[in-house]
Protein backbone atom coordinates (compact mmCIF):
# COMPACT_ATOMS: atom_id res chain seq x y z
CA UNK A 1 0.00 0.00 0.00
CA UNK A 2 1.32 3.43 -0.87
CA UNK A 3 1.95 5.93 1.88
CA UNK A 4 0.60 9.45 1.75
CA UNK A 5 4.12 10.87 1.89
CA UNK A 6 5.35 10.25 -1.66
CA UNK A 7 8.95 11.18 -2.39
CA UNK A 8 10.72 11.26 -5.75
CA UNK A 9 14.18 10.73 -4.23
CA UNK A 10 15.68 8.63 -1.45
CA UNK A 11 18.96 8.66 0.44
CA UNK A 12 20.26 5.36 1.85
CA UNK A 13 23.31 5.43 4.11
CA UNK A 14 25.15 3.21 6.55
CA UNK A 15 25.63 5.80 9.28
CA UNK A 16 23.80 8.96 10.35
CA UNK A 17 25.84 11.99 9.36
CA UNK A 18 26.76 10.78 5.88
CA UNK A 19 24.00 13.02 4.54
CA UNK A 20 26.18 16.04 5.36
CA UNK A 21 28.28 15.21 2.30
CA UNK A 22 25.27 15.98 0.08
CA UNK A 23 23.60 18.61 2.26
CA UNK A 24 22.61 20.95 -0.59
CA UNK A 25 21.26 18.08 -2.69
CA UNK A 26 19.16 17.16 0.35
CA UNK A 27 17.91 20.76 0.53
CA UNK A 28 16.81 20.61 -3.09
CA UNK A 29 15.28 17.13 -3.14
CA UNK A 30 13.89 16.71 0.43
CA UNK A 31 14.24 12.94 0.06
CA UNK A 32 13.06 10.00 2.06
CA UNK A 33 16.04 9.06 4.23
CA UNK A 34 17.08 5.53 5.24
CA UNK A 35 19.91 4.69 7.61
CA UNK A 36 21.09 1.19 8.53
CA UNK A 37 22.75 1.97 11.87
CA UNK A 38 22.37 4.42 14.75
CA UNK A 39 25.97 5.58 14.32
CA UNK A 40 27.02 4.38 17.76
CA UNK A 41 30.37 3.02 16.57
CA UNK A 42 32.64 1.36 19.07
CA UNK A 43 31.71 3.79 21.83
CA UNK A 44 28.03 2.84 21.96
CA UNK A 45 26.99 6.48 21.62
CA UNK A 46 24.19 6.75 19.02
CA UNK A 47 24.06 9.91 16.91
CA UNK A 48 20.79 9.28 15.11
CA UNK A 49 19.01 12.06 17.06
CA UNK A 50 21.32 14.65 15.51
CA UNK A 51 20.33 13.42 12.06
CA UNK A 52 16.65 13.62 13.07
CA UNK A 53 17.08 17.31 13.84
CA UNK A 54 18.91 17.85 10.56
CA UNK A 55 16.22 16.09 8.52
CA UNK A 56 13.50 18.16 10.18
CA UNK A 57 15.27 21.35 9.17
CA UNK A 58 15.69 20.15 5.60
CA UNK A 59 12.12 18.94 5.18
CA UNK A 60 13.30 15.39 4.49
CA UNK A 61 11.43 12.34 5.82
CA UNK A 62 12.58 9.40 7.91
CA UNK A 63 12.34 6.16 5.95
CA UNK A 64 11.15 2.79 7.19
CA UNK A 65 14.72 1.75 8.07
CA UNK A 66 16.12 4.37 10.41
CA UNK A 67 18.95 3.63 12.84
CA UNK A 68 17.80 0.02 12.94
CA UNK A 69 20.97 -1.54 14.38
CA UNK A 70 24.05 -0.54 16.31
CA UNK A 71 27.39 -0.82 14.53
CA UNK A 72 28.41 -3.63 16.85
CA UNK A 73 25.27 -5.58 15.92
CA UNK A 74 25.99 -5.23 12.19
CA UNK A 75 29.60 -6.31 12.69
CA UNK A 76 28.39 -9.36 14.61
CA UNK A 77 25.85 -10.21 11.89
CA UNK A 78 28.65 -10.09 9.30
CA UNK A 79 31.01 -12.24 11.35
CA UNK A 80 28.27 -14.79 12.08
CA UNK A 81 27.13 -14.99 8.45
CA UNK A 82 23.60 -13.77 9.25
CA UNK A 83 22.63 -13.23 5.64
CA UNK A 84 18.96 -13.57 6.66
CA UNK A 85 19.16 -10.21 8.44
CA UNK A 86 20.46 -8.48 5.33
CA UNK A 87 17.98 -10.18 3.02
CA UNK A 88 15.16 -8.90 5.24
CA UNK A 89 16.63 -5.39 5.13
CA UNK A 90 16.88 -5.51 1.33
CA UNK A 91 13.28 -6.64 0.99
CA UNK A 92 12.01 -4.02 3.46
CA UNK A 93 13.97 -1.30 1.68
CA UNK A 94 12.63 -2.35 -1.72
CA UNK A 95 9.04 -2.43 -0.48
CA UNK A 96 9.34 0.99 1.12
CA UNK A 97 10.91 2.52 -1.99
CA UNK A 98 8.05 1.15 -4.08
CA UNK A 99 5.45 2.48 -1.63
CA UNK A 100 6.93 5.98 -1.55
CA UNK A 101 7.20 6.22 -5.34
CA UNK A 102 10.95 6.79 -5.40
CA UNK A 103 12.47 7.30 -8.85
CA UNK A 104 16.10 7.65 -7.88
CA UNK A 105 18.41 6.90 -4.99
CA UNK A 106 21.60 8.43 -3.66
CA UNK A 107 23.63 6.36 -1.23
CA UNK A 108 27.02 5.44 0.13
CA UNK A 109 29.68 4.41 -2.36
CA UNK A 110 31.60 1.19 -1.91
CA UNK A 111 35.05 2.50 -0.94
CA UNK A 112 36.62 -0.22 1.18
CA UNK A 113 36.91 2.27 4.00
CA UNK A 114 34.30 0.68 6.27
CA UNK A 115 32.55 -2.69 5.78
CA UNK A 116 29.17 -1.26 6.79
CA UNK A 117 29.45 1.41 4.08
CA UNK A 118 30.15 -1.33 1.54
CA UNK A 119 27.30 -3.43 2.92
CA UNK A 120 24.96 -0.46 2.52
CA UNK A 121 25.90 -0.19 -1.16
CA UNK A 122 25.11 -3.89 -1.54
CA UNK A 123 21.70 -3.39 0.09
CA UNK A 124 20.94 -0.52 -2.28
CA UNK A 125 21.93 -2.37 -5.43
CA UNK A 126 20.09 -5.45 -4.20
CA UNK A 127 16.92 -3.45 -3.52
CA UNK A 128 17.08 -1.78 -6.94
CA UNK A 129 17.36 -5.20 -8.60
CA UNK A 130 14.44 -6.52 -6.56
CA UNK A 131 12.28 -3.54 -7.53
CA UNK A 132 13.11 -4.22 -11.17
CA UNK A 133 11.99 -7.84 -10.74
CA UNK A 134 8.80 -6.98 -8.87
CA UNK A 135 7.63 -3.96 -10.88
CA UNK A 136 9.67 -3.74 -14.07
CA UNK A 137 10.80 -0.26 -13.02
CA UNK A 138 14.45 0.76 -13.29
CA UNK A 139 15.36 3.18 -10.53
CA UNK A 140 18.25 5.57 -11.08
CA UNK A 141 20.90 4.38 -8.67
CA UNK A 142 23.58 6.88 -7.66
CA UNK A 143 26.41 6.87 -5.15
CA UNK A 144 28.36 9.60 -3.41
CA UNK A 145 31.79 9.48 -1.82
CA UNK A 146 31.71 9.49 1.98
CA UNK A 147 35.36 9.46 3.05
CA UNK A 148 36.57 13.12 3.07
CA UNK A 149 40.00 12.52 1.52
CA UNK A 150 38.49 10.62 -1.40
CA UNK A 151 35.82 13.28 -1.78
CA UNK A 152 38.41 16.07 -1.90
CA UNK A 153 40.47 14.13 -4.46
CA UNK A 154 37.43 13.67 -6.71
CA UNK A 155 36.39 17.33 -6.78
CA UNK A 156 37.49 17.88 -10.38
CA UNK A 157 36.63 14.42 -11.69
CA UNK A 158 34.39 14.21 -14.74
CA UNK A 159 33.15 10.76 -13.65
CA UNK A 160 29.88 12.05 -12.21
CA UNK A 161 26.37 12.29 -13.63
CA UNK A 162 25.10 14.90 -11.16
CA UNK A 163 27.38 17.73 -10.09
CA UNK A 164 26.21 20.60 -7.89
CA UNK A 165 28.48 23.61 -7.40
CA UNK A 166 27.39 25.32 -4.22
CA UNK A 167 27.25 29.10 -4.03
CA UNK A 168 28.60 30.85 -0.94
CA UNK A 169 25.26 30.79 0.85
CA UNK A 170 24.67 27.07 0.26
CA UNK A 171 28.22 26.25 1.34
CA UNK A 172 27.82 28.29 4.50
CA UNK A 173 24.58 26.45 5.33
CA UNK A 174 26.32 23.13 4.75
CA UNK A 175 29.27 23.93 6.99
CA UNK A 176 27.01 25.41 9.66
CA UNK A 177 24.90 22.24 9.66
CA UNK A 178 28.01 20.06 9.89
CA UNK A 179 29.49 22.05 12.76
CA UNK A 180 26.12 21.90 14.55
CA UNK A 181 26.25 18.08 14.47
CA UNK A 182 27.81 17.49 17.91
CA UNK A 183 29.06 13.93 17.43
CA UNK A 184 30.86 14.84 14.18
CA UNK A 185 32.13 18.31 15.02
CA UNK A 186 35.76 17.31 15.59
CA UNK A 187 35.82 15.19 12.42
CA UNK A 188 34.28 18.03 10.41
CA UNK A 189 36.78 20.54 11.76
CA UNK A 190 39.68 18.24 10.96
CA UNK A 191 38.45 17.89 7.37
CA UNK A 192 38.01 21.65 7.00
CA UNK A 193 41.50 22.25 8.37
CA UNK A 194 43.01 19.67 6.04
CA UNK A 195 41.16 20.35 2.81
CA UNK A 196 39.59 23.79 3.23
CA UNK A 197 35.89 24.69 2.90
CA UNK A 198 35.93 24.91 -0.90
CA UNK A 199 36.66 21.19 -1.13
CA UNK A 200 33.09 20.63 0.04
CA UNK A 201 31.50 23.16 -2.32
CA UNK A 202 30.91 20.47 -4.94
CA UNK A 203 28.42 17.64 -4.44
CA UNK A 204 28.61 14.84 -6.97
CA UNK A 205 26.62 11.71 -7.69
CA UNK A 206 27.54 8.94 -10.10
CA UNK A 207 26.02 5.56 -11.02
CA UNK A 208 26.83 2.73 -8.63
CA UNK A 209 30.39 1.49 -9.14
CA UNK A 210 29.93 -1.69 -7.11
CA UNK A 211 30.93 -4.11 -9.93
CA UNK A 212 34.16 -2.19 -10.52
CA UNK A 213 34.96 -2.13 -6.79
CA UNK A 214 34.36 -5.87 -6.51
CA UNK A 215 37.00 -6.38 -9.19
CA UNK A 216 39.38 -4.00 -7.43
CA UNK A 217 39.04 -5.74 -4.08
CA UNK A 218 39.75 -9.08 -5.70
CA UNK A 219 43.26 -7.78 -6.35
CA UNK A 220 43.74 -5.45 -3.38
CA UNK A 221 41.90 -6.09 -0.09
CA UNK A 222 39.88 -3.12 1.25
CA UNK A 223 41.60 -0.88 3.78
CA UNK A 224 39.21 -1.86 6.58
CA UNK A 225 40.95 -5.25 6.75
CA UNK A 226 44.33 -3.78 7.69
CA UNK A 227 42.62 -1.38 10.08
CA UNK A 228 40.84 -4.32 11.71
CA UNK A 229 44.11 -6.21 12.01
CA UNK A 230 45.68 -3.31 13.89
CA UNK A 231 42.70 -3.19 16.24
CA UNK A 232 43.04 -6.92 16.92
CA UNK A 233 46.72 -6.44 17.78
CA UNK A 234 45.73 -3.63 20.15
CA UNK A 235 43.18 -5.90 21.80
CA UNK A 236 40.23 -3.70 20.80
CA UNK A 237 38.73 -6.19 18.32
CA UNK A 238 38.56 -9.95 18.65
CA UNK A 239 38.13 -10.68 14.93
CA UNK A 240 38.73 -9.00 11.60
CA UNK A 241 35.87 -8.50 9.15
CA UNK A 242 37.15 -9.60 5.76
CA UNK A 243 35.78 -8.79 2.35
CA UNK A 244 36.02 -12.28 0.91
CA UNK A 245 34.95 -14.25 3.99
CA UNK A 246 32.23 -11.99 5.39
CA UNK A 247 31.03 -9.34 2.93
CA UNK A 248 30.98 -11.24 -0.38
CA UNK A 249 28.68 -14.00 0.96
CA UNK A 250 26.12 -11.33 1.88
CA UNK A 251 26.36 -9.83 -1.61
CA UNK A 252 25.81 -13.27 -3.12
CA UNK A 253 22.74 -13.78 -0.95
CA UNK A 254 21.44 -10.37 -2.06
CA UNK A 255 21.63 -11.53 -5.68
CA UNK A 256 24.64 -9.41 -6.63
CA UNK A 257 26.86 -11.05 -9.23
CA UNK A 258 30.20 -11.74 -7.56
CA UNK A 259 31.02 -15.11 -9.18
CA UNK A 260 33.81 -13.61 -11.26
CA UNK A 261 35.64 -12.54 -8.11
CA UNK A 262 35.26 -15.78 -6.09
Amino acid sequence: MRTNDLREAAVVVAHPGHELMIHHWMELKTPSYYCVTDGSGGDDQPRIDSTSRLLHGLGAAQGAIYGRYSDKQVYRFLLEGRVDIFLALRDELAESLIDTGVAYIAGDAMEGFNPVHDLCRGLIDGAVARIRTLTGRELQNYEFIVEPARHAASTHSQDFTVRLVLDDAALERKITAAMAYPEMQSEVQASLDRFGPRAFAIESLRPSSLPMMLEQFEQTPPSYESFGQSRVREGRYREVIRHRAHVLPVFEALGIAVAATR
